[in-house]
């Protein structure tokens, strides 16, 4: 297949450069092998060159830059710089814009970065300067912008999200999507270490989108998410590598090898995110 979509991508641009996945390079290489891939050389010098040259060899045609509302842990330089990257490449980027999950007037600032072309909202409250469960309702007002704007939220749940790992409980995630049943929620890393428990979430909640991204494959779960986007979630299943945590074009070439009818790999690869990111349909 070559157009995929990958959703969420970190690329050696202003916006993500002197975060910590660039700024500790050697220590995000350390995890890319440790999960059991193999650093390539256009991650290991990093470009934009390099960067795109991966992507056309894995058939890789759009990516979601997921903007970051400045963190202690992982940096982030806010919506500008992922905006001026989409309009550089509009044929290739899509953003998604960062809204603070303390924000005073959530939906003046959700307007504005509709305004601008953003595709969806991020918000990673236990990244806050404060850190807050995901499902805390101080929260509630950004996501119930959200859900009048039409948008879909970017909701990280999994990993490194918080201080501790009862940040990443599965839980919190489907009492945010039972308070918003309007919402598309994107379970960004996928409730990874707890794969099981995320996945009912998405069973029992419609309005719950998968996007394991860096925690998919490779890692304890991985079979259990694969079941899921071969049954239930495969129209609500996204591919993401999270560039460049997982390298192209070995992460597609390990999707086609999951063995998945065409049907579904178009789905999981291209139209999930095409659909409620409201990209161009494929063209089959």
């Amino acid at each position: 297949m070559d157009n995929i979509i990958d959703a969420r991508v970190c690329p050696p641009i202003e916006a993500f450069v002197n975060d910590r996945t660039w700024a500790d390079l050697q220590g995000t290489l350390r995890g890319v092998r440790e999960r059991g891939w193999t650093v390539p050389p256009s991650m290991a010098a990093p470009s934009m060159d390099a960067y795109l040259s991966d992507c056309a060899a894995a058939g890789v045609r759009q990516a979601g830059l997921a903007a970051r509302v400045p963190n202690d842990l992982w940096g982030g330089q806010g919506n500008d710089p992922v905006f001026a990257a989409v309009e550089d490449r509009p044929e290739f980027f899509h953003a998604c814009g960062a809204v603070d999950a303390f924000d005073p007037d959530p939906e003046v600032t959700i307007a504005r970065l509709r305004a601008r072309g953003a595709r969806g909202i991020v918000v990673e409250p236990g990244l806050a300067g404060t850190p807050v469960h995901l499902d805390d309702p101080v929260v509630d007002p950004v996501y119930d912008a959200c859900q009048s704007a039409g948008l879909p939220l970017l909701l990280m749940g999994g990993g490194e999200t918080g201080p501790d790992l009862s940040y990443s409980d599965p839980l919190r995630h489907e009492r945010v999507a039972i308070r918003f049943p309007r919402l598309d929620i994107i379970y960004v890393h996928g409730g990874w270490p707890f794969v099981q428990e995320a996945l009912g979430v998405a069973f029992r909640r419609r309005n719950v989108w998968m996007m394991p991204d860096v925690y998919f494959p490779g890692l304890p779960g991985e079979h259990d998410y694969l079941l899921a986007m071969r049954t239930y979630l495969q129209d609500r299943f996204l591919f993401a590598s999270n560039y460049p945590y997982c390298p192209l074009p070995e992460i597609v070439d390990r999707y086609h090898g999951f063995g998945l009818p065409d049907d579904v790999l178009g789905k999981v690869l291209h139209d999930n995110a095409a659909r409620v990111f409201g990209l161009e349909p494929r063209v089959v």
